[in-house]
């Protein structure tokens, strides 16, 4: 499906989190990692993310921020990543699943009816039913990554608007 977003598009890096670092979860997640959270071990095949200096392995990112920002912008830097616009809110920030592109129809009542109206494309969790639009809270989280240091690839920017015909 062109323009849409699918499984396909996924990243495949995948992290696992200790309990301690649910704000990063979430951040990791809008970002559009898969990202496992809470995790008390590493799991293999998969960047283990603590700030406890005794625990991990070989793919293991340590944290030594407080702030989730800075704790990304570690994570990006330990694990050699940057960040895909194109894949910014792919995954459900409460559970991780990815979300899926669905008919407007099946979005009514389940949002307000002022953004029913306005937005013609919704994405979906499949396994606990969230519901994902285009609005300004993309943005303010691309605003909030710039003033945290964290850089963007201004060329999937430029993809991202080709596709969804706005900035993402």
């Amino acid at each position: 499906m062109e323009g849409t977003r699918t499984n396909q598009r996924l990243s495949t890096a995948e992290f696992d989190l200790d309990g301690m670092l649910g704000g990063l979860a979430k951040w990791l997640r809008i970002v559009g990692f898969d990202t496992a959270f809470p995790r008390f071990t590493p799991r293999g095949g998969r960047w283990f993310v603590t700030a406890v200096k005794s625990k991990g392995g070989l793919l293991t990112v340590w944290v030594s921020c407080s702030r989730p920002l800075d704790q990304l912008k570690e994570v990006l830097a330990q694990a050699d990543l940057s960040l895909d616009p194109c894949l910014f809110f792919s995954r459900c920030v409460l559970c991780n699943e990815p979300v899926v592109e669905v008919p407007k129809e099946d979005v009514a009542g389940k949002v307000p009816d002022k953004i029913f109206d306005l937005v013609s494309c919704f994405h979906q969790c499949p396994a606990c039913g969230r519901v994902y639009w285009v609005g300004s809270h993309l943005e303010r989280t691309k605003e909030r990554l710039a003033m945290a240091g964290i850089p963007l690839d201004l060329h999937r920017l430029a993809v991202e608007e080709a596709i969804w015909g706005e900035p993402f």
